[in-house]
Parts: structure tokens; C-alpha cells; sequence
């Protein structure tokens, strides 16, 4: 305890010392990350403008149409949007995940149909970079730099997420293969150059899967698959009939291949929450203006208590979602080895949260809610929801993400974390360590940053925070880990797992906050004054009642301010986030 004190004590005091030059250097970094997003909101003008084609109305139409966004990703790939998520070595203009996040939202506010329309390559991308040779790197980074995709197939329609039992078999013939059976939902299966696919090559367990790099070009691709969401982007089930193979067109060694493909998701995960975050902030932000507009009697609907409850819930939401997500992205970067615990966290309570905006905006939208052609956005409001729907569920089913970390808790119990490495994830002036795919790994291994240092921020955050819920955080973590380490030894994941597991999102995301808001008291996050609780009492309000399955409403007091900074970040048009990206203006 005492080491404890000390070193709470010499936290307290290095933030104390935090000089003017430093602050200035802070919003210079702050500038850098959303750079790239404010010069692209600037070229794609105002969403609003029902003539604009890369604006809200116009995304509207294409949905209703079943349109694939040709004129919009032409615009996002004439501005190297598209390379974002290369590295450098690929040709492309990737610097890190939080700048990525800001850009990437940015695209999807206006359409989420930017994101698989030009970045579906990045689970192919990810998995060639652990584990493909020089001449497949370069084949498929020809292929990605000039605005083609490589599609990624991994799951079978007869399976779904118990990847052990695929059936699509590689299997030996003369000097390559022959590929039989069929992949599921590959995306952009219809327009993709190359395909990065996992077979079966051996009998049971994890190793009994290898992947193949191959030419789509004399596929049979057959129909498109439609669904609800991102409707326009094609989705194939592939089909191969004794497929012949090369044996140069194998991937790394034979058995790794499962083992790659689980790692690239959780990298897929984290940039998903993007897209979630996008389809959010357009929701929140047409719902607001409604409201506004819309009087009943001689009273704003937005200053009716209900109504303004509903909404302020909505912000707390959106905010909690926006700072998980951001801290994941500098995360990636700094612990990669423990996101398969991290990452799934956090694009469970991304996802969550998001649809938890999605249903009091509609509730407030009303029957405007429900229109495919009018009210905000053009009949914006259903694509949103339906979005949504398809983002939860595009790499991995809410289920199945928690199951995929629920094993691993009884490890975490008793975790610590490192305060360096904690600087440098939550510290947004901090700089990041360059991005290393190699360090990510299937298990966290017992090592948890987020709460395994969280006793050390929430003493002294506690007392500049009376009324914000630091103690709390740290009390409901305490009381989760005694119930995980009680849990019973058994190798099967259990429904009391996948509960705990659930409760560990929602309170890995409280303390991720905590942490954000103690490394930046210097900076005016979500437009706020440096250090003000505001925006923190808020988010740890909504995520506490979460993780104890309450209803958030009863912390709605603590919601108001974050509708006040929403408001006040809508006013300024800028992105509801904590480093609030300038958007287009009206002109």
C-alpha cells in the first residue's frame, strides 16, 4: 500500500508541474490527429445540403436504390483516403490508429458505405503483413494502393463463429492444391482482385488451418447477397469445386493461419468502432436539430423533460463511446499483446452504446424515425439503424466477442499494469510507439492495463473528484475481480462467464475513461475547459448503471452535461468527440 501511495503521489505531482509550453504542444498533437479529417470535411462540404452527393440525402437515395457508392469512394480514393491504413513500406499514408479513427468517422457520418467501399482490404492486409512472403506483400499491396480490394474468407455459413469445425478444404494435389467448399459473406466478393482465404488442411484443433493468397479473376462468384445494412456493398458466397491451386499461392507455413486470422480481427475490431461512431454522431446530430425545431405548444421539444432527458442519455452514450474508442486506438499501439482482451471490450461497449443512442433518438424522432424518404437527412434515420445492425455483427457476433475473452478472466484477476505504458496509451499529447502487428497475440496473458492500475489513478482522481464516481470504478472492478477468481475451474465458457465477461466491458470502458480523464486534465476534451469533471461524470454515470444492468436513466443528472457539450460542439460544428474535428459549414 505504501508503494502505492507513492507513486499516486508522484503522478499527482508531475501533472502539477505541467508547464504552458507543454499545453501548447498538446494542442499542436490534438491538431495532428484530426488534421486529416478536418481537410477531408472541407472537400466533401456540407452534409446537409440535399444536393450535395457525398452529403447525408444523398447517401439517403443510394440505400434506397441498393447502390454501390461509386462517386463517393472515387472522391475518398483521389484523396488517398484509401491508404490509410497501409503502412508506409505498402505505399500507404497510415500514422495511427487515433488519426485513422478521426478520419475514418469522419467518411462514415456522412455514408458508413466509405468504409467497406474502399477499406475491406485491412483483415487481408493485416494477415499478409504477419505472415506473407516479400512477393505476396507487394502483389497485394499493388493491388490496394491503386483502390482495388483483397477480400478476406474465413467464415462458412454452416459454422458461423466455432471457426474449428470449417469444412472448405485445401488439399494436397501433385505440386499445389485443390480448393473445395464453400466461404460465406465475403465481402466485396463480387469486385476483389485477390482473395486471402483459410482452409482446412489438417483434422482437428487450431493448426489444421492454412491460408492461400489467389486470383479472383476466373471465379464463379454468383449472386450478390443483400442484406439490411451497408446495402449496395456486395457480399459473396464463394464457391469452389476442386479449385487448383499453386503452391507459391500458400501463405506462410501450413497450420499458422487460424492463429493470423484471429489476431487481424482484433485490429478490425478496433477500427469498426469508427464506423459505429460515425453512424452516431449523425444520428445524435439530426435528432438535436429536430428537436430543436420541433415545438410543442410554445416549448422547444428539445426543452420538454422527457425529451431532453432522453437525448442527454443519448450524449452520455456517444461521449462514453467516443473516449473507449479513442483509448483503444493509442492502445493498439502501445500494449498490442493484450487486445484480445482490450479490443473486444471495447467494440462490444462501442457497439452497445451506439445502438443505445440509435433508440432514444428514434424514440424522439418518432414516426420520423421510421421514414424512408423524409424527415432529417433526406429518410436518413433507417439506414442509420440498419448500419448499425450490420457493424455489430460484420467481423464477429456480439456472443461470440464476449466469449472469445470471457476464458481469459480468471488470469486478468489479479493483473497489473505498467504507468509508462499507461502514459503513453491515455496521454493524448504522449507520443505513440510505432504501430507492431507481430506483438499481437491470442491471450493478454494476464496483463491488463486499463484496470490493472486503476487504484493508482482513482485515489487521487477521487479526491478532485467528489461527485464524478472514481471510487466507484474502483470498488465495482474490485468486487468483479472477486467474482471472477471465485468462478468455478472448468474448460467449458459458461453463461456466468460470458455475464462476468460482459460486466468486465462495461467497466474496462469506465476505467478507460477515468484514466483518459486523468492524463489530460490539461486539455479542453469534448470542447470543455481543462479538467472540467463534466463530461466524466457523465460517461462513468451511464457505464456504471451498464455494468450493474440498470437502467442508465438513473443517472440522468449527471447525463445534462453531456447534452450542454454536445450542444455546444453542434453549435461550433464540430465532431461530438474528444478532440472534436472542425466539419463542413453550410455556405
Amino acid at each position: 500500500m505504501t508503494a502505492a501511495v507513492s507513486v499516486s503521489t508522484e503522478v499527482e505531482a508531475t501533472a502539477a508541474e505541467a508547464t504552458a509550453a507543454e499545453a501548447t504542444a498538446a494542442d499542436v498533437t490534438a491538431a495532428e490527429v484530426t488534421a486529416k479529417a478536418a481537410a477531408l470535411e472541407l472537400l466533401l462540404g456540407d452534409p446537409e445540403d440535399d444536393g450535395n452527393p457525398y452529403g447525408f440525402a444523398a447517401a439517403a437515395r443510394r440505400d434506397e436504390r441498393e447502390e454501390f457508392p461509386t462517386e463517393y469512394a472515387a472522391v475518398l480514393r483521389e484523396a488517398g483516403f484509401h491508404l490509410d491504413y497501409l503502412p508506409a513500406e505498402w505505399g500507404g499514408g497510415f500514422e495511427s490508429f487515433d488519426r485513422s479513427l478521426q478520419l475514418v468517422r469522419t467518411a462514415a457520418r456522412r455514408d458508413l458505405n466509405a468504409m467497406p467501399a474502399t477499406m475491406f482490404g485491412i483483415t487481408a492486409a493485416t494477415c499478409l503483413r504477419l505472415h506473407g512472403s516479400p512477393e505476396q506483400q507487394a502483389r497485394a499491396a499493388a493491388v490496394l494502393r491503386r483502390g482495388g480490394a483483397v477480400g478476406f474468407a474465413l467464415s462458412e455459413a454452416a459454422h458461423g463463429s466455432d471457426l474449428l469445425a470449417n469444412a472448405v478444404r485445401l488439399a494436397p494435389d501433385g505440386d499445389g492444391y485443390r480448393l473445395d467448399g464453400t466461404k460465406w459473406m465475403v465481402g466485396l466478393g463480387h469486385r476483389c482482385e485477390a482473395l486471402y482465404l483459410v482452409a482446412r488442411t489438417g483434422e482437428r484443433g487450431p493448426g489444421a488451418f492454412s491460408a492461400v493468397l489467389i486470383d479472383t479473376a476466373d471465379l464463379d462468384r454468383g449472386e450478390e447477397v443483400r442484406t439490411s445494412g451497408m446495402r449496395g456493398i456486395d457480399f459473396a458466397h464463394l464457391a469452389f469445386d476442386q479449385l487448383p491451386v499453386a503452391q507459391g499461392d500458400l501463405v506462410g507455413r501450413p497450420g499458422e493461419a487460424l492463429e493470423v486470422a484471429v489476431k487481424a480481427q482484433q485490429v478490425v475490431r478496433v477500427m469498426s468502432t469508427a464506423g459505429s461512431l460515425g453512424i452516431a454522431d449523425t444520428a445524435l446530430r439530426l435528432t438535436l436539430g429536430f428537436a430543436a425545431e420541433r415545438r410543442i405548444g410554445r416549448t422547444a421539444l428539445l426543452d420538454t423533460p422527457y425529451q431532453r432527458r432522453e437525448l442527454a442519455l443519448a450524449s452520455a452514450a456517444l461521449l462514453a463511446a467516443d473516449a473507449v474508442a479513442l483509448a483503444a486506438a493509442r492502445g493498439i499501439h502501445v500494449v498490442p499483446e493484450q487486445f484480445s482482451v482490450w479490443g473486444c471490450a471495447a467494440k462490444h461497449v462501442v457497439a452497445e452504446a451506439v445502438d443505445d443512442v440509435l433508440d432514444r433518438c428514434a424514440g424522439t424522432l418518432a414516426t420520423r424515425s421510421v421514414l424512408r424518404a423524409e424527415g432529417p437527412g433526406g429518410g436518413l434515420f433507417q439506414k442509420l439503424r440498419r448500419d448499425a445492425d450490420l457493424v455489430r455483427v460484420v467481423d464477429t457476433s456480439p456472443l461470440a466477442n464476449l466469449r472469445s475473452f470471457s476464458g481469459q478472466l480468471p488470469s486478468l484477476a489479479g493483473a497489473i499494469g505498467d504507468q509508462q505504458a499507461l502514459r503513453s496509451a491515455f496521454a493524448l499529447d504522449a507520443p505513440l510507439p510505432p504501430y507492431n502487428p507481430s506483438r499481437l497475440d491470442l491471450t493478454a496473458r494476464g496483463r491488463e492495463l486499463v484496470t490493472g492500475e486503476l487504484k493508482l489513478t482513482a485515489e487521487p482522481a477521487a479526491r478532485e473528484l467528489t461527485a464524478a464516481g472514481a471510487p466507484a470504478v474502483a470498488a465495482m472492478v474490485e468486487q468483479l475481480l472477486a467474482d471472477i477468481a471465485g468462478l468455478p475451474t472448468t474448460p467449458q465458457v459458461g453463461l456466468q462467464q460470458v455475464d462476468l465477461a460482459e460486466r468486465f466491458a462495461w467497466l474496462h470502458a469506465a476505467a478507460a475513461c477515468l484514466q483518459l480523464w486523468w492524463a489530460n486534465r490539461h486539455l479542453p476534451l469534448f470542447g470543455a475547459e481543462p479538467a472540467a469533471p463534466g463530461w466524466l461524470g457523465a460517461c462513468l454515470g451511464y457505464l456504471l448503471a451498464r455494468a450493474d444492468q440498470a437502467s442508465p436513466r438513473r443517472a440522468a443528472g449527471a447525463a445534462a452535461e453531456a447534452l450542454e457539450l454536445v450542444l455546444g460542439l453542434r453549435a461550433d460544428h464540430r465532431l461530438f468527440s474528444a478532440l472534436p474535428v472542425p466539419l463542413a459549414r453550410p455556405c
